[in-house]
């Protein structure tokens, strides 16, 4: 699972532009976020090589991540305890995304990928 960041002009049309042309290429987005007022965008996608694609044919640059995804059990506190194994691994989490399937959370960051989290 890869995260891909770009930016885009903060104009209408542009993220639309982004993501039809990974749907042309049936490339699933997992998840998104984009920061606020700005023109950030992050993707966690389901085939990297087919953004990968995509993006540098729209000229974007962008960097890339490894991200994994882990379910959390529904219990208060339980991404406080996921987030303390992560520090105590010396990983700096780089993005959180928020999830709506089954409590699960996407991280990124480098080495995050060989964290057992278990």
């Amino acid at each position: 699972m890869r995260e891909l960041r770009f930016t885009l002009a903060n104009v209408p049309g542009t993220l639309a532009e982004v993501t039809t042309a990974l749907g042309e290429r049936n490339v699933n987005i997992d998840a998104i976020v984009g920061v606020p007022g700005g023109s950030l965008v992050c993707l966690v996608v389901d085939d990297a090589d087919k953004a990968r694609a995509v993006l540098q044919r729209l000229g974007l640059t962008f960097r890339e991540r490894e991200a994994v995804a882990h379910d959390l059990p529904d219990r208060p506190g339980e991404l406080g305890k996921l987030l303390e194994r992560v520090a105590s691994a010396g990983i700096n989490l780089d993005s959180l995304y928020p999830a709506v399937v089954a409590n699960r959370v996407l991280l990124t960051g480098d080495g995050i990928a060989a964290l057992d989290l278990e």
